[in-house]
């Protein structure tokens, strides 16, 4: 009899995601796959990474008993669903959800397609949509180009072929936005040109967070990544727009790379500031 009991705790072994702690700040980690990783980074606060290949970045914030927003999406509708799963196998299928987009490139919005599939209210600026038409097939192309080793050809052969979806709500990028979800309010702001033309940042008044995006580059960056549907020499302006509106910033949430705190942005803005002058010389 201990034989077959034994394969049978085998078997659940292997399908159960794994959960730990991170061992740098004792945060709950769960690893739903191979390449998504759910780390509670507060309280009913959710940092999706999902690599593919490259780790980035979206959140899923619980604020009440009916309400979850969730700021930028994994990079494809096929994660997408697993993470939409497992919050509604966690907490249940009475909460609404709402998607806010920051940005046009895959890794803010690749997941649309499920989340519109799935009857979610996609928030996004009307700048993110113009995008998407005008310049996503020119970035993608250049995305894949990077995957040319044979390990990349699944990454590869998904972007190929990817289809974007812009969002369903849209707004003037330029006026600031304020989501009221249940008796939470969710700012959306712009302060100007940065990682692209059209990130934006969503500030979460009850968790003093702040989703930077892609505009916000992690404490080990030391580079400023991919720029050419950017503005380098407008960055660090705008960051200080950033500053000027949220001055006091618990937790932010950077596009890839762990969390931090405000000093992120000045992080950020050192690095973008040495990155212009070295465009210069």
């Amino acid at each position: 009899m201990k034989k077959p009991l034994t394969i049978t705790l085998l078997i659940i072994v292997a399908i159960v995601p794994v959960m730990g702690k991170d061992g740098n700040n004792n945060m709950s980690v769960l690893q739903l796959t191979k390449e998504i990783k759910i780390t509670e980074i507060d309280h009913n606060v959710f940092m999706i990474t999902h690599s593919f290949p490259w780790p980035g970045n979206s959140l899923v914030l619980v604020l009440d008993k009916m309400n979850i927003v969730w700021i930028d999406t994994p990079y494809t509708p096929e994660a997408t669903s697993l993470v939409l799963d497992w919050i509604r196998n966690r907490f249940g299928n009475n909460y609404s959800i709402t998607e806010i987009n920051t940005g046009f490139h895959i890794d803010n919005l690749g997941g649309n397609r499920e989340l519109i599939k799935n009857d979610i209210p996609v928030y996004g600026s009307g700048l993110t949509c113009e995008l998407i038409k005008t310049k996503s097939a020119a970035t993608m192309s250049k995305i894949i180009e990077l995957l040319n080793k044979p390990e990349y050809k699944k990454y590869k052969d998904t972007y190929m072929n990817f289809r974007f979806y812009c969002p369903t709500n849209t707004f003037d990028i330029n006026e600031e936005q304020k989501i009221i979800l249940g008796s939470e309010e969710i700012i959306v702001y712009y302060p100007g040109p940065t990682h692209t033309y059209d990130n934006v940042v969503v500030y979460i008044p009850c968790k003093n967070l702040l989703f930077g995006g892609c505009m916000i580059l992690a404490s080990d960056a030391d580079n400023v990544g991919f720029i050419e549907d950017g503005n380098l020499h407008e960055w660090a302006n705008s960051l200080l727009q950033l500053e000027k509106r949220f001055d006091r910033i618990g937790i932010v949430i950077p596009g890839h790379g762990n969390p931090g705190d405000s000093s992120l942005i000045n992080h950020t803005k050192e690095i973008v500031v040495a990155s212009a002058r070295m465009t210069e010389d």
